[in-house]
């Protein structure tokens, strides 16, 4: 068994070693080979995986990009709810991409972009692995393990931004590495103080990770003297980028509405109009000190707890079971005077072991919110690997490590989830515009996610949400019966129900469309069409269109009868649709008469067709009136 186990390893020897040239961190051109393949591989996920559609996407990216851009932020009124007012940087790219490229690009290069974080991931692992012989081919495996995260995955090739802000945050975290012989260059730190700016100006959720990178920086055995001038001018470069960045945008939305994150926090700030409230999404925190310290392995076992959708994952859990033993393995080891075991540079590690720590102390108690740990999760299977190789001594170590990494890889992988995507479409956006004239106002009603057709509507139209997340004072009420009554005409924008019949019978048509443009292409619809007279006869869904029938005089492909016949399980589920989405509208209906005193016309709306990718939202257009004094 063991000569052929040695035989194996002699045969595969020439293949692995090659590989470690290619794609081993020991040489310039492996670690540019590496974090190519593994951006081509997370853009290849994206396309696999199809056109974005998750709630933020529908709610704010889009909108907020186009009303930057357009100069919209005094005109509108929380269209978006209260994400209208997050800045809306990172997402202005994304709306061009999907404006001015085809689709599939766009989902392409988010993909590549997210691929990144590889990186920084990986080269973090080769400077903590210092004197592992083997590193130069187990830093790009962590990295790949830490891709491999559940987080991550479910953000794979979306814009929620956690994973297009992570790689700045790593490759901060990666440049303020103290270097082999102590200290910090001026020019890595004033570059990573730029990449940390951009990050926390891009999401605001990432200032937990600048405080935990500024502590960080505190941690390596080096003089105080050079630890605090690091810390100082990542501080100081950080704010300056944040302040060219993130400043305009902040400034005005406090010139025009009082509160400089608007309309959060507004405790603080009492901007009128909004609540004196500080708008924390609050029910993710843990409750009490016992479900705040076995928080890892409650959300572990019930990963709701932590988020809207199920993001299975095992890394926290160990790790929340190998830190202590780590510790007590290394105290015991000290107060026996036995050799710690050494598992690469120690002020790497310490500096890493900070910052994991201090981020994810400050992520559960500012979020613990699931997507929010992504930088984190990108470490993990890295922090898991150097504990227990600091816990267990030799071959038995590493073999441990390496299954419990695998193993951690492999949960992830088999509970992927994510956020919402639909078929790729050339174009990512269609919204089929009401007839003009555009009104005056639209009021989009309700919680459901609305503002992103808002770009491909009327642009002379003020927009104007009501009844939705925004934390309203009564000055926010009065300022929409103002709008609706300067205005002269308005309308309010409501979701409609989905007909999944009429649906697939769109996509059957449009993709006989496509088959026939190849078929003309390639010549395939003259003379006896014998091909296409082949494909009708063994398709229960197609027929065939004669030249003498068709206007074109060629044969077409055509939507048969049994293709077009309509269940009577598809009428049953419309019909209750329709039900439900009338009491709903009727609930909203009143709702707007009581607290802004409008009417909307419920019997009067006409329903029009909007799609993301493939996925149609369709939307009602609906009068509306003004009565009298809000509440009468």
């Amino acid at each position: 068994m063991a000569s052929r186990r040695g035989r194996l390893r002699a045969r595969l020897a020439p293949g692995l070693a090659a590989l470690r040239g290619w794609f081993g961190f020991g040489t310039r051109r492996g670690v540019v080979n590496s974090t190519v393949a593994v951006a081509l591989l997370c853009a290849l996920l994206s396309l696999l995986r199809g056109q974005d559609t998750n709630w933020d996407l529908r709610n704010y990216h889009l909108y907020n990009a186009w009303a930057l851009l357009h100069g919209r932020l005094g005109l509108d009124l929380a269209p978006a709810q209260l994400q209208s007012y997050f800045t809306p940087l990172l997402d202005v790219p994304y709306f061009l991409l999907v404006q001015h490229a085809p689709a599939p690009l766009a989902g392409a290069l988010l993909g590549l972009l997210h691929g990144l974080a590889f990186l920084p991931v990986a080269w973090i692992a080769w400077r903590a692995l210092a004197g592992d012989p083997g590193r130069d081919w187990l830093a790009p495996l962590l990295g790949l393990a830490g891709l491999a995260s559940a987080a991550f995955l479910s953000e794979l090739g979306n814009t929620m931004g956690d994973n297009g802000t992570a790689p700045l945050v790593l490759g901060a975290l990666a440049l303020m590495l103290p270097q082999a012989g102590g200290g910090w260059r001026p020019r890595r730190v004033v570059l990573a103080g730029a990449l940390l700016g951009m990050a926390v100006a891009f999401k605001l959720t990432n200032a937990i990770y600048a405080v935990a990178l500024g502590l960080a920086v505190l941690a390596p055995p080096l003089s105080w003297r050079q630890r605090l001038a690091a810390g100082a001018g990542l501080a100081l470069v950080a704010l300056a980028l944040f302040g060219v960045l993130a400043g305009p945008w902040l400034h005005r939305v406090g010139a025009l509405y009082g509160n400089p994150l608007f309309p959060q926090f507004n405790h603080w700030f009492q901007a009128p109009l909004a609540a004196p409230e500080a708008v924390a999404d609050l029910r993710w925190r843990p409750k009490g000190l016992g479900e705040t310290v076995l928080r890892p392995l409650l959300f572990t076992f019930d990963p709701r707890l932590i988020s809207e959708i199920a993001l299975l994952q095992a890394v926290w859990a160990l790790l929340y079971v190998t830190a202590p033993v780590a510790a007590i393995a290394w105290l015991w080891r000290r107060m026996r005077g036995a050799e710690p075991v050494r598992t690469g540079d120690p002020a790497v590690s310490r500096m890493l072991g900070v910052f994991f720590a201090t981020g994810f102390v400050l992520w559960l108690l500012v979020f613990s919110i699931h997507r929010y740990l992504v930088v984190l999760e990108l470490l993990a299977p890295l922090v898991l690997w150097l504990l227990l190789r600091g816990t267990v001594r030799g071959r038995a170590g590493r073999r441990l490590a390496g299954v419990a990494v695998a193993f951690c890889a492999l949960v992830a992988l088999a509970g992927w989830s994510d956020w919402g995507h639909a078929r790729w479409s050339a174009t990512a956006v269609r919204v089929e515009a009401p007839p003009a004239p555009a009104p005056g106002v639209v009021l989009l009603a309700g919680d459901e996610p609305q503002s992103w057709r808002i770009p491909w509507l009327a642009p002379e139209s003020v927009y104007v949400g009501v009844a939705n997340n925004f934390p309203e004072s009564a000055a926010y009420a009065a300022s929409v019966r103002r709008r609706v009554a300067g205005q002269g005409s308005a309308m309010a924008m409501l979701p409609a129900e989905t007909d999944a019949w009429d649906e697939r019978v769109r996509l059957k048509r449009e993709r006989i469309e496509r088959h026939n443009r190849w078929a003309a292409r390639l010549w395939l619809d003259r003379g006896d069409c014998r091909l296409l007279r082949w494909i009708a006869d063994r398709s229960r869904s197609r027929g065939l269109t004669e030249p003498a029938d068709s206007p074109t005089g060629r044969c077409r492909l055509s939507l048969g009868a049994e293709g077009m016949e309509r269940q009577d399980g598809d009428r049953a589920a419309l019909d209750a649709r329709r039900h439900a989405e009338r009491e709903r509208m009727e609930r909203l209906a009143a709702v707007l008469e009581q607290r802004y005193g409008v009417r909307i016309d419920l019997d009067a709306c006409s329903v029009h067709r909007s799609w993301i990718g493939e996925e149609a939202f369709p939307y009602r257009m609906c009068p509306v009136t003004l009565l009298g004094p809000a509440g009468g």
